[in-house]
Parts: structure tokens; C-alpha cells; sequence
């Protein structure tokens, strides 16, 4: 990987938007990514939109957790079974690395504010899913009211970003799900 191409604080929000119109990209940045293979293209996209979006999304998540009177490991615990549901308390757990009284308190608070629901297992009653009430988790995702306007790529761009970004995120939740033994 190019020495000069830094991938995971990749360029500035400027030098960005530079690169991605080549009117106005240096020679220097064009020469610094074509020098990169397209394997590490990949993985410098993926380590950067990694470590960008948990920045960001991080804090957008610990506003919403404020607004919506949640903590922030309240608000953690609950979007990992929004996105990984079902989930048992011991999968929960060792996710999260919380002890199991933690996990217990955060589930009660979670229940109780109508954010999730136990049921059992179909197969083993001892075991109690968590699933995540679908009306009550959407409006934790409500846009913001305002919010500054982002130049949209093309549809055909769109769909093979959102092709990749589903492939590569599905490889991730099954990776998840697999350190945590549910298959």
C-alpha cells in the first residue's frame, strides 16, 4: 500500500472530494492511488469507512441515547440486538463484554421502556431470545430535521455501492455471530 495514500484516516473531507472529481485531483493524489492495488483499494475503503463510521455514527448514537433518556451502553446493547436478534443473554454478554448482571439490568431497562421483548427458545425453553420491537427501534433512527444537503451519485453507482457495502456486512455479521457461537 502506497505510503503516501493514507487509508484509514484517508484524505481530508477536501482532498475527498478532490479525489472523487478529477478536474480537480493534484497529480500527485491520482498517481498515489493508481500505484495501489485493487485488493488494497479494498481494504484501506473498508478500514477507513470502519474506523469513520464508528467515529461518527458513535456520536450520533450518544445523541440519540441522551435525547431518548437511554445511556450509551443502554443504547450499544440495544443496537446489537436490533442488528443481530435474536439474541440470548449469554451471546449478549460476551458481544458486548459486560457482566452478566450488567446485561441483566440493561434487558430489564431495555424491556420495561418497551425497546425489546423476551420469548423463548423454540427448541430449548431454558433459553430466553431478546428481538427488538421493530415500531418503538425505528424511531431511533429518525433523521435529524436538518441536515446538509450531499451530492447523490448516479443509481447505477448507487446499487454497486450498496451491493458491496451488503456483501462486506453480511461477511461481518456472520464473522460476528460465529465468535459468539451462533451459527
Amino acid at each position: 500500500m502506497s505510503a503516501q495514500f493514507n487509508f484509514i484516516h484517508g484524505p481530508s473531507e477536501a482532498d475527498s472530494r478532490s479525489l472523487a472529481r478529477p478536474d480537480t485531483a493534484s497529480n500527485q493524489d491520482n498517481a498515489a492511488v493508481a500505484n495501489v492495488s485493487q485488493a488494497d483499494l479494498l481494504d484501506g475503503i473498508m478500514a477507513m469507512l470502519g474506523h469513520r463510521i464508528a467515529v461518527y455514527a458513535g456520536l450520533r448514537r450518544t445523541a440519540v441515547a441522551a435525547e431518548r433518556g437511554l445511556g450509551v451502553s443502554d443504547l450499544r446493547v440495544l443496537d446489537m440486538i436490533i442488528e443481530l436478534a435474536p439474541l440470548h443473554t449469554g451471546q449478549l454478554r460476551r458481544l458486548s463484554g459486560l457482566s452478566s448482571g450488567n446485561i441483566t439490568s440493561t434487558v430489564d431497562r431495555l424491556e420495561a421502556l418497551g425497546m425489546i421483548h423476551r420469548s423463548r427458545h423454540p427448541r430449548d425453553r431454558r433459553i430466553t431470545l431478546l428481538n427488538p420491537d421493530a415500531a418503538q427501534c425505528a424511531q431511533l433512527d429518525a433523521k435529524p430535521a436538518a441536515r446538509k444537503p450531499m451530492p447523490v451519485p448516479d443509481a447505477r453507482q448507487l446499487k454497486q455501492v450498496h451491493a458491496f457495502l451488503t456483501h462486506y456486512l453480511g461477511d461481518s455479521r456472520d464473522e460476528a455471530l460465529r465468535d459468539v457461537g451462533q451459527e
